[in-house]
């Protein structure tokens, strides 16, 4: 598909509603003003309708009664089914539930339109076994995490031609440092398979300042808490080490502020925390992970950042107290670390190479004309 033609797409974008607001248009806002990194979401070239809970594609009043009177991923799911013929393709960011559901609706109704999906984790067995009786729906699943690309292909049977690995990217400019910053601390942030229990443990002693940018929710299980804590909001923690989020911005001074970042995880088979991950890289700070299996192959170890035995206290403090010792070692790392991130991990490319696969599933469909009105973009 031309350049030409891929301005013109006409684009239903669904996403799931767990983290926004704010909501995608209103982070392009924050982003001019410098608050927010680069939504890439809104770089996709082409006519973007999002549908999202604020239903901005105008369904008649009688539905919207409707709608809120059930789920909103089946609402969502709905709506893109009612509306998809306006389209030349829908894309599901995340919104596993719309996304599979829709796609069910697809089936069920005999309607074939392009759907690309953009998951990060798919082999969980419910999971798996609702793609599999949808696959024929899906034009192309886009996976970032190698190991979930190949689960795909090898345990769904899908072929390797509906299946992108298109890595992750950063949005580089917002995520730097400036010069002279004091680094007289490390840090952690995030909250998903997060192993903070053995972070806690591993720092306990060294006095080596760590300050943990992560949500304490009401209500929410926290493993680490539970064992160290009250399970209650408080965790009984060590002196040097402090706790609460961070937005976009405090994240940023954070993370220039640390010697070096470090990502504790617990197992899994997808690339949990690898937001985490480059935004230090971007910042030019080094990451000691978890090497987990769904982190295989990221850090180069030594070059832009150390991986260490998942839930060991004693192997994690020795490679903190390491490379705290050795200041030297971590800049160089940290440099290292951001010259991965303006070779390989950009955020143009990502969202070029998102695009083109959204615009390759459109061209597949040649039936599907430019003769409907043009939706309103968002």
């Amino acid at each position: 598909m031309s350049d030409r033609d891929t301005r013109g797409l006409r684009v239903l974008v669904l996403l799931g509603t767990a983290y926004f607001p704010p909501f995608i248009d209103e982070i392009g806002q924050l982003h001019a003003l410098g608050k927010y990194p680069r939504p890439w979401l809104l770089d996709l070239p082409g006519d973007l309708t999002l549908l999202d809970q604020r239903f901005l594609t105008k369904p008649p009043r009688v539905l919207l009664t409707i709608y809120r009177r059930i789920p909103i991923w089946a609402a969502q799911a709905l709506e893109a089914l009612r509306v998809c013929r306006r389209y030349d393709v829908v894309f599901a960011w995340g919104a596993e539930p719309v996304a599979l559901s829709f796609a069910l609706l697809l089936k069920l109704t005999g309607l074939r339109v392009p759907l690309v999906a953009l998951f990060s984790w798919v082999s969980p067995p419910k999971k798996a076994l609702f793609i599999r009786l949808v696959r024929s729906r899906i034009t192309k699943l886009i996976l970032p995490p190698p190991t979930q690309a190949e689960f795909a292909i090898n345990q769904l049977r899908m072929p390797a031609s509906q299946v992108a690995d298109v890595p992750w990217g950063v949005d580089e400019e917002f995520w730097q440092s400036p010069d002279g910053i004091q680094q007289d601390m490390i840090c952690s942030a995030g909250r998903e398979m997060r192993d903070y229990e053995t972070l806690i443990k591993a720092l306990d002693g060294t006095g080596i300042p760590c300050h943990i940018a992560a949500p304490l929710i009401r209500g929410k299980r926290d493993q680490w808490r539970e064992v160290l804590g009250d399970a209650g909001e408080r965790a009984r923690l060590p002196d040097n080490v402090t706790i609460g989020q961070k937005d976009p911005v405090g994240l940023r001074a954070l993370y220039a502020a640390s010697r070096f970042v470090v990502l504790p995880l617990h197992d899994s088979d997808t690339d949990n925390g690898i937001t985490c991950l480059l935004e230090a890289w971007s910042m030019g700070r080094p990451v000691i992970c978890s090497e987990i299996d769904g982190q295989r192959g990221v850090i180069d170890p030594g070059r832009n950042g150390l991986f260490v035995p998942a839930n060991d206290p004693k192997a994690l403090r020795a490679a903190i107290v390491d490379l705290w010792s050795q200041p030297d070692q971590a800049e160089r790392m940290g440099a290292e670390a951001r010259l991965t991130v303006e070779k390989e991990r950009r955020l143009d490319r990502f969202t070029r190479e998102v695009a083109a696969v959204i615009a390759d599933a459109a061209s597949r469909h040649p039936s599907r004309t430019r003769s409907r009105p043009h939706a309103n973009r968002q």
